[in-house]
């Protein structure tokens, strides 16, 4: 357990980190922000912490090299995609990505310059946060600061999966990409990997979880829509679990889970502040995540 000590680790901990945020040029809004969220997460959660998970994000937040000013989507520094990805012939590897940005990301994959289809909708637009941007049309300038994950699944690999595989993180206006080489080495044989594939197919396609928001920061009063984008056969029932572990099992005036499995909160506020975990369930496998939510106060 690790006990913190208002006057020595939050104090020391701003020192630390304030003076890297004038050499990065960030906003004075977003140092504000940065604060704010140390300061009130100190008072939150400063009785005892199972871990230290809190402020190592925050770390990271703190330290990443480019602003959500000057450079408004970006990969997250220390997490690119390698420029070539080996697997072995019939074993599995997964992908990673994550983007940040203001306003928040969708990430997408491609191979050889084609979309993949992940999840059971083909409806690209669904990857968007269209329920959120609706409500909040009326609302006027937000933060819209926010990081996204996502992960591609290469199962049974063969030859065939060798190829450039590209993560695609975008927004309305911008568009970034990375990408990977990916080749298969050891001695590949037909037999062997259709043991592989009916396997699988035997056992089903374990549910996973392939694209979801990991933290937000958004204005109090503000609706905000936390992404959990699933995959599996059969399809995987999504559930989602408050910070104070409420499971919300039906549609209310706060909360609503979406067909597409992101959960849309209204009119958020400091009590709303957290992390959320979206958990998704099928008859061959269970997956995991959690989202941490920071509602914060508008500026005059």
């Amino acid at each position: 357990m690790i006990v913190l000590n208002y006057t020595n680790s939050f104090y020391l901990f701003i020192s630390d980190y304030i003076n890297s945020y004038f050499s990065m040029g960030i906003s004075t809004t977003v140092i504000r922000i940065l604060i704010s969220f140390l300061f009130c997460s100190t008072l939150s959660f400063g009785r005892y912490l199972s871990d230290d998970n809190l402020f190592r994000e925050v770390k990271r937040l703190a330290k990443e090299k480019r602003t959500t000013e000057d450079n408004k989507l970006f990969f997250k520094t220390g997490e690119d995609l390698p420029s070539e990805t080996i697997g072995t012939a019939h074993e599995d590897i997964v992908l990673e990505c994550q983007a940040g940005g203001k306003p928040a990301a969708s990430i997408h994959w491609l191979k050889n310059g084609i979309r993949i289809q992940q999840g059971p909708s083909r409806d690209y637009k669904n990857d968007e946060l269209f329920v959120e941007e609706i409500l909040n049309e009326k609302r006027g300038a937000l933060i819209g600061l926010g990081f996204t994950k996502s992960k591609l699944y290469l199962d049974c690999l063969s030859p065939e999966d060798e190829g450039e595989y590209t993560c695609v993180a975008e927004t309305a206006t911008q568009r970034i990409v990375q990408t990977t080489q990916v080749s298969v080495v050891g001695q590949f044989e037909s037999k062997a990997h259709e043991k592989c594939i009916v396997k699988k197919s035997i056992h089903s396609a374990s549910a996973r979880i392939f694209l979801w928001t990991s933290h937000r920061v958004e204005i109090s009063g503000a609706s905000v829509q936390l992404m959990c984008r699933v995959e599996g056969s059969p399809s995987p029932v999504v559930s989602w679990v408050t910070p104070r572990g409420k499971e919300i099992s039906h549609p209310t005036e706060k909360y609503e889970v979406l067909s597409n499995g992101d959960l849309l909160i209204r009119n958020i506020s400091w009590k709303d502040m957290g992390s959320y975990t979206c958990s998704c369930t099928n008859d061959t496998g269970v997956d995991e995540i959690s989202t941490f939510l920071y509602p914060t106060r508008r500026r005059s």
